[in-house]
């Protein structure tokens, strides 16, 4: 056998293998009773509000939806599973903070794997604060009529380490909105899928204190400007 079909072969087989571990880490988490809880809330929610189900993912991050996916970076990436009443997709008033039966949250899972670490066997902080940075704007657009806006501030608490090869859920909650200006927060909890659920209800097992790694208040505003802003894939 010649040397370049040798090397054709084991490429063949080395991206085979990937294929495969890519297959297992969405079936794991997508055929998980905690992933299909939080489907189950979008659907349910699309349901008796059907703006909820038309929002569009209108930025295309190249960062993180290109560059950084892929064996051993982002692993996986679930669709952005919003859960907002139709008040806020339709009216765009001010909102001095949510009613307890008011909803404006979204969630993401993601996976992340060795090649994202910045300390030993520890995902970078940064790339945390980027991914918080990214769906907190985007939960804050569709706050405003134009669904565009800029981060004006990002401010960031690490409570404890999210190591590699982890599954994490991002939830993004609306706090208030005046004018111009939103402020959302945004929560990275560990998700462990080999984790008893011991009876507690799903949400109360996930966001529990002990799960929340990372934390931020993102400030997004709509600028004057914000029909220069192109978010279209390109």
């Amino acid at each position: 056998m010649e040397a370049s079909t040798l090397v054709n072969t084991a490429a063949s087989s080395v991206l085979d293998l990937t294929s495969g571990l890519q297959k297992v880490i969405e079936l794991t988490l997508y055929s998980h009773p905690i992933f299909q809880y939080y489907e189950n809330v979008n659907i349910n929610h699309s349901i008796a509000n059907k703006q909820n189900a038309l929002i569009e993912e209108n930025i295309w991050p190249h960062l993180t939806g290109h560059t950084l996916v892929g064996p051993d970076k982002i692993n996986l990436r679930s669709r952005g599973l919003y859960v907002i009443d139709e008040k806020f997709l339709t009216e765009f008033e001010d909102i001095d903070e949510l009613e307890p039966d008011q909803h404006n949250h979204s969630y993401t899972f993601f996976h992340l794997g060795s090649k994202l670490s910045g300390h030993t066997l520890i995902i970078h902080g940064g790339l945390l604060a980027t991914i918080l940075d990214e769906l907190t704007c985007r939960l804050a657009f569709q706050s405003f009529e134009s669904k565009k806006g800029v981060t004006a501030n990002l401010q960031l608490n690490y409570f404890k380490p999210c190591f590699v090869d982890s599954y994490v859920m991002l939830k993004c909650t609306l706090l208030d909105k005046k004018g111009r200006k939103c402020r959302v927060k945004g929560q990275v909890f560990l998700v462990d899928l080999k984790a008893d659920l011991e009876g507690k209800p799903v949400p109360e097992f996930v966001e529990d204190k002990a799960n929340l790694l990372t934390e931020c208040i993102c400030l997004v505003i709509e600028p004057k400007w914000v029909n220069e802003l192109n978010n279209t894939r390109h």
